[in-house]
């Protein structure tokens, strides 16, 4: 166990590897003391969950599920059944004799220790203890065994292997130090001979022997257990899916990003041509625009001197002319004067300065047998950029 702030774990790869065994904290990777439950079915160790909680609730190394502390201490209260477990782990030797010859056999016990496997029998005399009668109470070698509870009186003694000897222990009540004979299926709690007649009438309706109340327990834990089984192998399917939706998401984005770098390809290809049309185009009104413009502005910057010299003629011939000559070449002024302002003159643009090619149409357009919804049309704009 270790009480150091430890960074949260991340991914299923490190949950795996630290959930490698039932008994072993997946954050100090030592067997539990004092594994403490979390609302998310998380356990760790007291020590490692000591000042992890912040305004009352306690985030979850794991999953950062959020569960919420009752008690001052900060920490959720102690699991008594992984408690049970870890005592029972049995990590040390246990050393036996037989009740009856004294003989001394070692045994390593048998339940799970903490590198996932159940430890090896040890005897130091060729495992000749190997039986506990649980009538007795006492561990029997082979010998005493065959010898001692061969009478008819002894057929009923529960015998078993001593690496399996039954745990069970009478205990007694802590109210009445009366051992327990019953269970109350209501209360879920142990009874002794006093606690049952000190409860009402209708209550003892709900209360059994130890061994009924044993056997309905152990069906419902079995019902229970093969429901946490389905759930694991649904658990498992969903991992499965979900993996190979990961795949699969990668995959299409690897797929996407392809038919968008194609795709972009020929819409920049596509762009590309029709924007050396277009400027050509407005090359082309260019051109044509200035030529013409620069005709009319020739013609016109031709014009402007004959009329001012006109207009020069015109003030110094009715300076210097008497009558007779106004009237010989005053008319003739005039026919010219005339002839001057009837002549068809250019004097207003023959077209807009304005050069126009529609680029966000065209480009718009050139666009549409890529962008036009159509089956695989990534497929279809990266076979040819002709417009």
């Amino acid at each position: 166990m270790s009480g150091a702030i430890f960074a949260p774990l991340e991914g299923p790869s490190a949950l795996d590897a630290a959930s490698g065994h039932p008994l072993v904290c997946p954050l100090c990777h030592a067997q539990y003391e004092r594994p403490c439950l979390l609302d998310c079915f998380h356990h760790f160790c007291a020590g490692c969950l000591r000042g992890r909680a912040a305004d009352g609730h306690l985030s979850c190394p794991l999953c950062q599920y959020q569960t919420v502390m009752k008690g001052p201490s900060g920490l959720p209260p102690v699991d008594r059944l992984l408690q049970f477990l870890v005592d029972s782990s049995g990590d040390g030797l246990e050393v036996v004799r037989c009740a009856n010859c004294d003989l001394e056999c070692g045994k390593q016990a048998g339940v799970p220790g903490v590198h996932g496997r159940a430890e090896p029998e040890l005897c130091a005399q060729d495992a000749e203890t190997t039986y506990f009668c649980n009538t007795c109470g006492q561990p029997l070698c082979a010998r005493c065994r065959d010898e001692t509870h061969r009478a008819r009186m002894f057929s009923r003694h529960d015998i078993v292997a001593l690496g399996q000897r039954s745990r069970d222990v009478l205990q007694k009540c802590t109210l009445h130090a009366e051992p327990y004979i019953m269970f109350s299926t209501d209360k879920k709690s142990l009874l002794c001979i006093r606690c049952f007649r000190d409860m009402q009438r209708e209550s003892r309706a709900h209360c059994v022997d130890l061994e009924s109340a044993y056997v309905q327990g152990c069906e419902r834990l079995q019902q229970a257990v093969l429901a946490v089984k389905a759930l694991q192998t649904a658990t498992r399917e969903a991992i499965a899916l979900l993996q190979a939706m990961v795949e699969e998401v990668r995959r299409s984005a690897a797929d996407e990003e392809a038919a968008i770098h194609a795709l972009f390809g020929s819409m920049q290809d596509k762009l590309a041509e029709r924007k050396a049309l277009l400027l050509q185009a407005v090359q082309s009104q260019y051109e044509e625009k200035d030529k013409a413009f620069k005709e009319q502005l020739s013609h016109l910057a031709t014009l402007l001197p004959t009329l001012q010299v006109h207009l020069v003629i015109c003030s110094s011939f009715l300076s210097l002319a008497n009558k007779a000559e106004f009237l010989d070449l005053g008319y003739e002024l005039m026919e010219r004067l005339q002839g001057i302002v009837t002549r068809p003159h250019r004097l207003r643009p023959a077209q807009s300065s304005k050069i126009t090619s529609d680029h966000r149409n065209e480009f718009a357009r050139c666009l549409e047998p890529l962008l036009l919804p159509g089956p695989r049309w990534a497929a279809g704009a990266g076979g040819g950029t002709s417009m």
